[in-house]
């Protein structure tokens, strides 16, 4: 229909221009010059302007980790903060601070499929270059920043997973570095491992500078139990890495259910 319009105002003023020629040609053989053309008979074509539909943005579908647990599908792999509301934060008086999710708990697909925790309350806040900051002053955000920290150091590329052991791991050094190279190494897709817990909490005991935060996941026979030290150190926690770094990559402990841990699997 636009084309057709279109069509029809060229000839319309194509035919104006022929009329008013031809006007113009009999005023010049009868000698009258000083009769005007009618202005009411040129129709000059009208430039119509059509206003641009804005591009409409359609969320990538949801997928699963290798346990079938939800995971959103962000923009970019490694990631996408949400708007954080402090207001949100659980009640240090609630019974179950040390278990319960935080506001808008969810999980995003990051590189090669592993799970990025993420909340619109404890953060993170930010993700530039790859790496995930501020997280809250609360045991969900300690939580949050243990869970990420494993994440983005296993199945983040090169370059960006050495930056997140340096900023995210308090101590370790070089050691920490290799450790995490040969980690990886032998596992080349170690990233599709990087699942959605079971379970979660941070153990009784939690102070401001420090939090022993408790992931829970399915084996064969009941739940393996791992245990991430966290140290709140220049704003934000850090994974404060023990001595003995082979620590870090024990076999944790059995349990043969989720008594006292809270469901964390993004329930927004």
């Amino acid at each position: 229909m636009k084309s057709h319009r279109l069509l029809i105002i060229l000839l319309a003023g194509i035919t104006a221009v022929v009329i008013a020629a031809f006007a113009l040609t009999i005023t010049r053989d009868t000698g009258h010059r000083d009769i005007p053309a009618d202005p009411g008979n040129i129709h000059t074509p009208t430039e119509r302007t059509f206003p641009e539909r804005p591009p409409t943005v359609v969320p990538l579908p949801p997928t699963t980790d290798l346990f079938g647990n939800r995971l959103e599908v962000p923009d970019e792999q490694s990631g996408a903060a949400l708007p954080q509301d402090p207001s949100t934060r659980i009640d240090p008086a609630s019974p179950d601070y040390l278990t319960t999710p935080p506001a808008r708990m969810q999980w995003q697909r990051g590189w090669g499929g592993a799970a990025l925790p993420i909340s619109g309350s404890d953060g993170p806040a930010r993700i530039n270059d790859g790496i995930a900051t501020g997280f809250a002053h609360t045991p969900q955000g300690a939580a949050l920043a243990a869970a990420d920290a494993l994440a983005r150091a296993l199945a983040a590329p090169d370059g960006v997973w050495q930056q997140v052991a340096r900023e995210r791991y308090y101590g370790g050094g070089q050691a920490l570095l290799d450790r995490f190279t040969r980690s990886r190494q032998r596992t080349r897709d170690a990233a599709r491992y990087v699942v959605v817990p079971d379970g979660v909490r941070i153990q009784p005991g939690y102070r401001d500078d420090l939090a022993l935060v408790q992931f829970a996941t399915h084996d064969d026979i009941g739940y393996t139990i791992s245990t991430w030290p966290m140290a709140w150190i220049g704003g934000d926690w850090q994974v404060r890495v023990p001595e003995n770094i082979e620590t870090l990559w024990g076999p944790g402990t059995s349990a043969s259910s989720l008594t006292g841990f809270g469901n964390w699997k993004g329930l927004s």
